[in-house]
């Protein structure tokens, strides 16, 4: 796909990071993992429209960040150059990037803005990479918007805009390490929308295990993961409940109310899982390794 496209851009480059360059639209290619920036006046309207549907994820020059404080982090973050240097005002500070997505056009950006800064107590930097997809640049304080808080905020969104909106939170970096760890969460959301269809509020924490399992070839992880598959795919209720003990680290009680089942129903499952792959899930390297094949089932049976 790169490679046509740049047969048929001759103009356009590949990189890693979202380089940004005036009159320049960068698209995120999934199966490359590297973006190809392309300019604009060598588009017509209509090839824009097609690669915005075919690319999701992409960056483009915008007039919404309007602010000294939008512009300047804007630049740091994104732009490669060597000018592209930390404002003088947080250069000790410890920061956190929070990535959004909008689902789809049609909210006016400046309600968009204003509905992702009450999502915060204290004042943030909301960056836009294009009219529904960008980032929130939020200071560290004594208290923080801590993920409840963030999951409050995202039905309240939908709620009021009737469009769903996805997060990712970041991790709390000095600002010295956010650009370079920026580029890797980036990659994270970008994976994360494409291949978590069941959530949308990510952290490193619930990313990276499915990360990591994408990194190896699929007919690997076939192989790796073949006879918990073929119990799963025999009966799709088993993965879901092996699913639910080992996210509620075993805890049989909390796991039988969520899947509204006795005690010794789900009792019986997990026994019947055990028996049949030879695990004890009681034990951390077998739950882990159950875990991984939970979370990998669904995208595998589906290809």
């Amino acid at each position: 796909m790169i490679n046509r496209l740049l047969e048929h851009y001759p103009t356009a480059y590949t990189s890693k990071t979202p380089i940004q360059t005036k009159g320049t639209i960068c698209f995120w290619l999934e199966d490359g993992q590297q973006y190809i920036g392309i300019p604009i006046e060598d588009l017509t309207p209509e090839e824009t429209e097609l690669l915005k549907s075919l690319f999701p994820t992409f960056h483009e020059e915008t007039t919404l960040n309007d602010t000294y404080q939008e512009k300047r982090w804007y630049d740091f973050l994104l732009n490669n150059e060597k000018e592209a240097k930390m404002p003088a005002s947080i250069e000790n500070g410890v920061f956190r990037i929070i990535q959004f997505a909008v689902s789809k056009k049609g909210i006016n950006t400046q309600d968009l803005k204003e509905a992702l800064k009450n999502m915060f107590a204290f004042d943030v930097t909301v960056i836009f990479l294009n009219d529904y997809h960008g980032f929130i640049v939020e200071e560290k304080q004594q208290l923080n918007t801590t993920e409840d808080d963030f999951h409050a905020s995202l039905l309240a969104f939908e709620n009021d805009f009737y469009v769903p909106i996805s997060l990712y939170i970041g991790e709390f970096k000095n600002v010295y390490k956010l650009k370079n760890f920026f580029q890797y969460e980036q990659k994270l959301f970008q994976f994360a929308r494409s291949h978590i269809s069941a959530s949308l509020l990510f952290t490193l924490k619930n990313i990276l295990p499915v990360y990591l399992i994408h990194t190896l070839p699929i007919e690997i992880r076939k192989q790796l993961f073949m006879s918990i598959f073929d119990v799963f795919r025999d009966d799709r209720e088993l993965w879901k409940t092996v699913k639910k003990y080992l996210e509620n680290y075993t805890n049989t009680s909390l796991t039988s109310k969520q899947l509204f089942i006795h005690r010794n129903s789900l009792q019986y499952r997990i026994e019947k899982f055990e028996e049949k792959t030879n695990l004890n899930l009681k034990m951390f390297t077998d739950a882990m390794f159950a875990y991984y094949a939970c979370l990998d089932f669904e995208y595998i049976d589906e290809n």
